[in-house]
This record gives structure tokens, C-alpha cells and sequence, in this order.
């Protein structure tokens, strides 16, 4: 006669606050917050840190970045510094506004050298009067801006995100 064998696989499940460190693979609910986490294993096991790793759900917290606001004076000579990335390859979004009219856009900038390879895909209802600009400089990609029109500053906001 054949032997059968029923097995069950149970997972850890309670509150957040008390979520305990997870053996490799092994799943844990998060029953106030309902959240699922996965065990990172040990270094040992190839695992790139210790920890719970978060399984997105419908549940999930993911915080929404903050655009940065910046301030462009009227500047008809030489370009001046609007922020400075830390990084080599990055894309960020924005919107330039001055008055009505306003210009929206994503940049792309990659490169470790002058020139950089520079993107800029826009839309704008107006000529916005500002004219954006990168270059390299000592592992900072430092993104310029002149502008052409006098009268009201801009303001230019973004976001950031670094490319892979």
C-alpha cells in the first residue's frame, strides 16, 4: 500500500512592532499594517544585507518624493549654477513657469566628460526665456541656466532620479 503524506506550510504573522528577523525565503504577515515580508537569509547565504525585504501590496507605503524648487534670477550673461549632481547618469523632470507661460520637460544626462550627452524633451506653451545647460566637473554634473527674457524670475522645479 502507498504511503501519503500531507504536509501544511506555515508562515510567521502577527503586528508590525513585533516582525522578527526572517530565516531565508520564509514569509511573515504583517497583521495590523497588512504587509508581506520575505526573509533575507544570512550573509552566508549569499544574501546582499540582513533583513526583511517588503513585498509590495496594495498595502504598501511608498513614500512620494518632494519636487525641489528653485529660483531662477534674470540672468542675460554668463550661465549660472542651478544645482549640482552627485552622480554620472541621471534623468529628472521639470517645470519651469514665469508668468503664463511655462515649459514642462524631462532631461536626460549621461557622460564623465565634457561634452555631456544631454536630452531634453519639452513642452512649452511660450518661449519661457530660459535656456538649461549641463557640464562635468569633478564627478558633479552641474546643470546651468540662462535666461534671455527680463522681467519676473522663474521658478524651475524638478525631480530627480538616477539612471542605471
Amino acid at each position: 500500500m502507498a504511503i501519503v503524506q500531507i504536509s501544511q506550510i506555515t508562515n510567521r504573522k502577527g503586528l508590525a512592532e513585533n516582525l522578527p528577523q526572517l530565516a531565508g525565503a520564509e514569509l511573515g504577515w504583517s497583521t495590523d499594517t497588512r504587509q508581506l515580508w520575505i526573509g533575507n537569509g544570512t550573509l552566508a547565504d549569499g544574501a546582499p544585507v540582513i533583513g526583511n525585504t517588503e513585498i509590495l501590496t496594495e498595502f504598501s507605503v511608498i513614500p512620494k518624493p518632494t519636487p525641489t524648487t528653485v529660483t531662477l534670477a534674470n540672468n542675460t550673461t554668463a550661465p549660472t549654477t542651478a544645482f549640482t549632481l552627485d552622480t554620472s547618469a541621471v534623468t529628472f523632470s521639470y517645470t519651469i513657469a514665469r508668468n503664463n507661460t511655462y515649459r514642462t520637460g524631462t532631461i536626460m544626462i549621461a557622460g564623465v566628460e565634457n561634452p555631456l550627452e544631454f536630452y531634453d524633451n519639452t513642452i512649452e506653451n511660450a518661449d519661457t526665456g530660459i535656456v538649461l545647460t549641463a557640464t562635468y566637473l569633478n564627478g558633479l554634473i552641474q546643470v546651468q541656466y540662462t535666461s534671455t527674457n527680463t522681467g519676473v524670475s522663474a521658478q524651475l522645479k524638478y525631480l530627480v532620479t538616477v539612471s542605471a
